[in-house]
Formats: structure tokens, C-alpha cells, sequence
């Protein structure tokens, strides 16, 4: 009879994931990431079943908290200038609370590991996301741009703003204003 599956050490194995893909980068070996998690190597195979589903699952993982951490202050109230600065302002403070979450999604989003069923279900769970960057562009120069290519340049400016203020804390306020205008100026 097989063990049950416990959630604590899933989630260990996936916090031990993020570490050393952080360091390590993908090619981290599951050997060592079991190891880091505390449990034999052969747990690693009983949570996920191969090395390509705990990168997939990881993948979906991040994509949902830095999604529902962006979606949770963004306000139906505000406009859609303000509403993309709260998006702006949760997504770059994630990122600096989170760098190694962070190193690990953006080694994930270029990566052919991630299937493109994942992909899918994480740009459906970022929907509300996806659809305020379409709000905020609908008059600029990116209006019929598709979206995949205007998140991409809003993430590339979040990545250089978030880099930027992890380097220098001490204008963080000073980078993030100043990346959010241009992400506007660029959408708007």
C-alpha cells in the first residue's frame, strides 16, 4: 500500500526546488534537491513524477502567488492608471521580497521544460492581469499588439525596476515611480 502523500514535505520539496534553481539553476539535480528538503531522494518521485512535472508544478506555483499577490491589491475602484500602479507597485515589491522566487520564475518563463498546458493555465489564472494591460493599452501604440508581447514588456520593465532597486534600496521609491511611468508612457 502506498504512503499518503504529505503536504508539508510537497512544499518542502518545492521551497528546496526554488533554492537551488535560484543558485543552481534548472539543471539542479532532484538528488539535491531532496536533499535540501530532508527527504530520501525516491520522495522527490512519489510527489511529482518526474523532474519536468516539479518544474511545471513549480512554474504554476509562483505564477499563482505572484498573481494573486498583484490581483489582491488592485482595486475594481480605482481607474486604470491607478489600478496598473497597484499592479506595478505589488508586482516589483514581490519580486524584491522574493528574489530567489523570482530568479526561479524567470529561468521557468524562457524554459521548454514548462509545457505549454502549463502556460496556458497560468495566462488563464492571470487573466485579470492580462486584461487591465489591455485596458491600459487599448490607445497606445501597443493596441493591437498581441498580449503576450505587451505582458512580456511590462515584465521586462517590472525585471530591470526590481533589479535596480534590490541594488540600490535606497532609491527604491525613486526606480519604481520612475518604471512605472515609462511602463505606462509605453502602454498609454
Amino acid at each position: 500500500m502506498a504512503r499518503p502523500r504529505n503536504e508539508d514535505k510537497r512544499n518542502g520539496i518545492l521551497a528546496a526546488a526554488t533554492a537551488l534553481i535560484a543558485e543552481q539553476g534548472l539543471g539542479a539535480a532532484t538528488s539535491e534537491i531532496a536533499k535540501k528538503a530532508g527527504v530520501p531522494h525516491g520522495s522527490v518521485f512519489t510527489y511529482f513524477e518526474t523532474k519536468a512535472e516539479l518544474l511545471n508544478v513549480l512554474y504554476l506555483e509562483l505564477t499563482t502567488e505572484l498573481t494573486d499577490t498583484v490581483t489582491a491589491v488592485m482595486s475594481i475602484e480605482d481607474d486604470t492608471r491607478a489600478q496598473f500602479h497597484r499592479l506595478w507597485t505589488g508586482w516589483t515589491q514581490w519580486g524584491v521580497i522574493n528574489p530567489s522566487k523570482r530568479r526561479v520564475q524567470a529561468q521557468l518563463n524562457v524554459s521548454d521544460q514548462v509545457s505549454e498546458q502549463s502556460r496556458k493555465s497560468a495566462y488563464d489564472y492571470a487573466e485579470p492581469v492580462f486584461e487591465l494591460i489591455r485596458r491600459a493599452s487599448a490607445r497606445g501604440a501597443l493596441r493591437n499588439a498581441p498580449i503576450d508581447f505587451v505582458g512580456a514588456l511590462v515584465e521586462a520593465l517590472v525585471v530591470a525596476t526590481t533589479d535596480s532597486i534590490i541594488r540600490d534600496p535606497e532609491r527604491a521609491d525613486e526606480y519604481s515611480e520612475a518604471g512605472f511611468e515609462a511602463a505606462w508612457q509605453a502602454l498609454s
